[in-house]
Parts: structure tokens; C-alpha cells; sequence
């Protein structure tokens, strides 16, 4: 048997390291920190830090996640033949010196129990061949064109790889100083967002006029012969900023904003298909794999596979910096003795924990008792099923956790597609962003081709292509269809998700649309829920209507203020309270206090101080209690009842 670990994230510490990882440690450009075991070829658990730590694209050095993939597996860090680290740290300027094998050897031997020093079984893998191994090896294809890109790794951007059986060739290397992340990242500032914010500007193209900004562009990045391309990002930058202010992050979008956001998919577009159109041609290769953060653009995925060029398409679901564990996996096995076993294809993205077994479930529930209620339902998805068609909006937690950035059907905020309403409801009151922002539909396989022009070819499982709706239904799926009439649509195969396919027809046996709204499950300041407890914590502070969870329909209780008072603030792992000392009116001293957590620093009141600090607090304090309940809603903090 072979067992591999692929892992991703920051190994550096502090060199005083003893052991103890409390502290929240971020470092350079990591980001999306994950861990991944395959056992034999098949990845059998993965995933990503940020669940567990609760902190949005965590780059820490992923030692929870790599613990709960054990324990899932019913392994130890003794049966782990390899750990494959899916970075070996840049090139030349772009060099980190911190990643070394032997220093996170050491870490693993400490954090994992291991009875010796693990160095021999630590290899790091190079950037973006993990990203194309992520793509490549789990495809299931023979041979395909391989193709990455993202800001930077390993001091590139990306890769175009001939791929046959498991012979690659690099045939062409994309440079730090041409990255197409870099391209699509320079209009970010000027629209108000911020880092891992190029999802908003893709969903905010659609609503502006790519002719308008497209010269902008285009006199920044000149296509040459044979695929090439320069891009010139300090001019880039310079233009853009001849066009005014950056847009204040509370303000509304003005035409311009939508205009260059048009223009920015559509100049990333241009160039993808200049590289994409040459090597198809010189290649003769008719299909596709591809990865990186870049290709977690739906839209340019869309256009790709609506276009021929390719006949068929993969795009790995976990593209970003996550799936780096997936592809160093796939290397260790494929390097390291594995090879009498062939790496399985991926069906499906359910690798994470699972749902508890009922009676621990139920036994979870029980100590959020004064907040919620819950029942057990004879057939929770005929129940589920019957309240979305009554307008409800959902929670809806199943079987194990996805992994990479999309929930899939385990982890999902649902509702009925119809009522275009839906959409800003969702959007103001649960997740609480921007309102152009779509939501995904989600289709049973079997009712998929009905409803959207899905193209011939392309993998539509995991929300990583953009559709047509057709022009018939547009109107049907209201709350689904985006203002150019495309979807990011899911498609549902009962025997990838038995539980959500038999939801999805009994909607639509009470409604005659067999489709559902399905967002994931969490509000606009944290990860996705993984457990329990963060569904409820999502549940209770959104304006979601019920919670489905395993067999259980969970409702709410209140949050009146003597209950709130009850709950125990807790600090979030890497929070923290300070006390400081502010110039008076009267020349004299005053103390102020302040929450630290994340990037956040929230000036908070002396009654919250105190609270958080452990006092006890009074229990009518209604001014305390909507305090609290604002630092809950933020993830500034946690509260939790007693025992938690």
C-alpha cells in the first residue's frame, strides 16, 4: 500500500518553534493552505485549512488539515510513506528561503507524533507542475495539452504541457512579468476590491461594455507569433490609473467600474485564446486539462468549451492554490512506487469530514438548546423539499464536506430558482454582498440539457463553466440567470450525490422545475461551515429560515438578549483584546478598547471588554448583547454555549 500526503501551505516558523501553533502565522504569497491522502492512487480525504481555523484563504502551513485526513482514513503519520509539499519555493528574486525540507520535516515529526524524523519521506514538488498534475492525472485522459496559470509560483505563472500516458513536456513557460493573475489583478484597486476578489470582478463583467476600456488593455499586453504575448503591467497600472479614483469599497458601481471589469475578462479572455489556439494547432492534442488560479474563471472556462477548440475539457474543480496538495499527491504516488496503481479519476469533490452519526449529532444540537429547536424528520429531503417550494431559504448539510472553493450540494445554502426576489434576499440578508452577484443553479443530469445549452464535452459537475440558459426559461429560472443570460450551473448525478439528486427531484415534483438555487453555506466573513456547530453559528446569525442537518429540521429559538448574554464570547485563534490610552477633552488620559482578529482591529465597549475578558456580564444588558451579536456576525469572535 501506498500512502501519500499532499500538503500546501507556509512550513516557516518562528526559529524559537516549540511546538506551538496558536498563533495565526501568515507569510508571503501563500494562500489557500490544504492537505490531501491518497491511498493507492485514490484520494480518499482532503481538505483545505480554512475550514478548520475558520480564517478565509488560510496559507498557514496546513497541520489541522493534514490531522482530520488522517482520522478520517484511520491512518496515523507512521503509515504515511510520503509528504508532498506542493511548492519548492521560487526562483531568484522570487526565491523563499524559509521552504526547506529538513525544517519541515521537523515540524511533521513534532506536530504528527512520528517516532523519528521523517526528512527521507519529504519532498517538495514544483509549483505549477502540481497544478497541472492536479488537472492531468485525476482527468481520467491519456493524453491532453495542459495548461496553468495563476499570479505566480516557483517564479512562473503557469505552464502549457504536452501530455502523453506519463510522459510531459514544458513547452512553453509563462513569466513572473507576463502572468495573466497579474493582468486580471491590475484593475482589482480600481474597482474597490480586494486580494482574492477576481471572482466579484468576473461576475460584475457582464454588465459593461468591454469596447470601452479594451484599448487599455490591449496597449498593455502585445500579442506576438507562436502563442506569445508581452505584458507591460507598470503601463497597464498607469493607464488604468489615468482613468480616476478608485472606487470607495461602500460605494455603488458606476459604468465606468463595469466597463473596465467588461474589459478585464475580455482582454484575460483574448490572451488565453491567442496561447490556447497555437498549441491546440501545433500539438494535434484534441483535449484539455487545465488549473491554476486564473482558470477559476467560469466565464473564460465557458467560452473554452462553447468555442470547439477543444473536444473535451477538464478543469480541475480545486484550480486555485488548494488543489497544489492534490497535484504534489499525484507526483509523490506517481514518483515514489505507486505506479502499479493508476491514479483514479475524480468523480466527485466529497473528501472532507463527515456529518456526525445521528445520536452524536443530536447530542451536537442539544447543547445550542434555548437558541434552536429541531425534530427528526421521516425523510428530511421530502421535508426540505417542501419547505423551499413554500419560499423558505435553506441550510442544507450532508454527508462530508467538499473540497476546494465550491459547495456542491453537501454545504449549501438552497432556495427556490423561480423567484428572482431570491437573489437580492439571499444576497442582503444571509450572505451579505454585493447584490450584482450571482447565485448557481443546480440540475439533475437527467433534466440538465432542458433548462441550459450545456456544451458538448465539458465536465458541468462542479460549477466550473459558465452556460447559456436557454432563452425559454430565462425568465422560469429568475433567481439563477445572470444579466447575459448564462449560469454557472451544477450537474447532478444521482450516484455522485443520491441525497441532493432525490432533493432536487422532489423539488420538482412540487413544482414542475426541477432546479434549486445552491450557494454555499456561509456568510461573506467566513469559510464554508464544516461542522455542526458552524452551521448553527451560520444558521443563527443569517436570515436563513431552517437548517436541514443529517435527518434532523432545525429551526430558531430567538436570539433574544438573555439568551445571547448566556453564550461564552471565545476569542477566535488568532484574536486577541488590547487596551490603550487616548487624549481626554479635559487634557487628560482615557482608556479605549480593542478586538484584534484577522486584519480586523474593532473598537469595542468597556461592558464587551469585560465579557470577552470572562466577567460576567448583567442579563438584561440589551446594548452589550446587540454588541456581541455584531462581533458573532463578523467572525470577530465566537460565542458558544456552555460545554463547547
Amino acid at each position: 500500500m501506498m500512502v501519500v500526503m499532499g500538503l500546501q501551505g507556509q512550513p516557516h516558523l518562528p526559529s524559537a518553534y516549540a511546538g506551538d501553533l496558536r498563533g495565526d502565522w501568515e507569510c508571503g504569497w501563500y494562500h489557500d493552505a490544504a492537505a490531501v491522502l491518497m491511498v493507492d492512487g485514490e484520494v480518499v480525504a482532503a481538505i483545505e485549512e480554512e475550514r478548520l481555523t475558520r480564517r478565509k484563504h488560510t496559507g498557514k502551513l496546513p497541520l489541522r488539515a493534514m490531522r482530520a485526513c488522517l482520522e478520517i482514513a484511520g491512518c496515523s503519520g507512521g503509515d504515511v510513506d510520503l509528504f508532498a509539499f506542493g511548492e519548492q519555493g521560487g526562483r531568484g528574486r522570487h526565491r523563499d528561503p524559509s521552504i526547506d525540507d529538513a525544517a519541515l520535516a521537523a515540524i511533521l515529526q513534532v506536530e504528527l507524533g512520528l517516532s523519528a524524523n521523517p526528512r527521507t519521506r519529504v519532498q517538495l514538488f514544483e509549483h505549477h507542475l502540481c497544478h497541472a498534475l492536479s488537472a492531468y492525472a485525476l482527468s481520467g485522459y491519456d493524453e491532453a495539452l495542459v495548461f496553468t496559470a495563476d499570479g505566480f509560483g516557483d517564479g512562473v505563472s503557469g505552464y502549457v504541457i504536452e501530455a502523453c500516458g506519463r510522459r510531459l513536456e514544458i513547452v512553453e513557460q509563462i513569466a513572473v512579468e507576463d502572468s495573466l493573475g497579474g493582468l486580471y489583478q491590475a484593475a482589482l484597486p480600481l474597482l474597490g476590491f480586494g486580494a482574492h476578489d477576481e471572482f466579484k470582478m468576473m461576475g460584475l463583467a457582464p454588465y459593461g461594455d468591454p469596447s470601452t476600456y479594451r484599448p487599455v488593455f490591449a496597449g498593455a499586453c502585445r500579442l506576438e507569433a507562436e502563442g506569445r504575448y508581452q505584458l507591460n503591467r507598470e503601463r497597464l497600472l498607469r493607464h488604468l490609473a489615468e482613468l480616476g479614483p478608485a472606487r470607495p469599497p461602500d460605494a455603488p458601481f458606476s459604468q465606468r467600474d463595469r466597463d473596465i471589469a467588461a474589459a478585464a475578462q475580455a482582454a484575460l479572455e483574448d490572451v488565453v485564446f491567442h496561447v490556447l489556439r497555437h498549441y491546440r494547432a501545433a500539438s494535434g492534442l484534441r483535449k484539455l486539462c487545465a488549473a491554476g488560479g486564473v482558470m477559476q474563471n467560469c466565464a473564460l472556462n465557458g467560452r473554452l468549451a462553447r468555442s470547439g477548440l477543444f473536444e473535451r475539457i477538464f478543469v480541475q474543480p480545486a484550480a486555485g492554490d488548494c488543489g497544489l496538495a492534490l497535484g504534489a499527491a499525484s507526483l509523490g504516488h506517481l514518483q515514489h512506487g505507486g505506479g502499479a496503481h493508476a491514479i483514479a479519476p475524480q468523480s466527485h469533490v466529497f473528501l472532507g469530514r463527515p456529518v456526525p452519526e445521528e445520536r452524536e449529532l443530536a447530542a451536537q444540537l442539544e447543547r445550542w438548546e434555548g437558541l434552536l429547536s429541531f425534530r427528526r424528520c421521516d425523510d428530511i429531503v421530502e421535508t426540505a423539499a417542501q419547505l423551499l417550494a413554500e419560499g423558505q431559504v435553506i441550510g442544507w448539510v450532508q454527508g462530508r464536506s467538499e473540497f476546494g472553493p465550491r459547495a456542491l450540494g453537501n454545504r449549501s445554502i438552497l432556495a427556490d430558482p423561480r423567484n428572482a426576489s431570491n437573489k437580492d434576499r439571499i444576497n442582503a440578508m444571509v450572505k451579505k454582498r454585493e447584490a450584482f452577484r450571482p447565485f448557481a443553479p443546480a440540475v439533475r443530469v437527467e433534466d440538465a440539457d432542458r433548462y441550459f445549452d450545456l456544451p458538448e464535452g465539458s465536465d458541468c459537475s462542479f460549477m466550473t463553466v459558465v452556460v447559456p440558459v436557454r432563452q425559454a426559461f430565462q425568465s422560469v429560472l429568475g433567481a439563477v440567470t445572470h444579466v447575459d443570460g448564462t449560469a454557472r450551473v451544477q450537474v447532478v448525478e444521482r450516484g455522485q450525490n443520491a441525497a441532493f439528486w432525490r432533493l432536487l427531484e422532489a423539488f420538482g415534483a412540487q413544482t414542475g422545475v426541477p432546479v434549486l438555487l445552491n450557494t454555499s453555506f456561509n456568510n461573506n466573513h467566513e469559510p464554508i461551515v464544516d461542522t455542526v456547530d458552524d452551521a448553527v453559528a451560520c444558521f443563527l446569525t443569517t436570515g436563513l429560515d431552517a437548517l436541514a442537518i443529517g435527518p434532523f429540521l432545525v429551526n430558531k429559538a430567538g436570539l433574544s438578549p438573555e439568551r445571547l448574554l448566556a453564550l461564552r464570547p471565545v476569542l477566535c485563534d488568532d484574536g486577541c483584546l488590547a487596551l490603550g490610552w487616548a487624549k481626554a477633552a479635559d487634557g487628560g488620559r482615557q482608556p479605549f478598547h480593542i478586538l484584534l482578529s484577522a486584519n480586523l482591529q474593532i473598537p469595542i465597549s468597556v461592558a464587551a471588554y469585560r465579557a470577552i475578558s470572562g466577567e460576567r456580564s448583567d442579563a438584561g444588558n440589551e446594548a452589550l448583547a446587540a454588541e456581541l451579536l455584531a462581533l458573532w456576525e463578523r467572525r470577530a469572535l465566537h460565542l458558544r454555549p456552555a460545554g463547547i
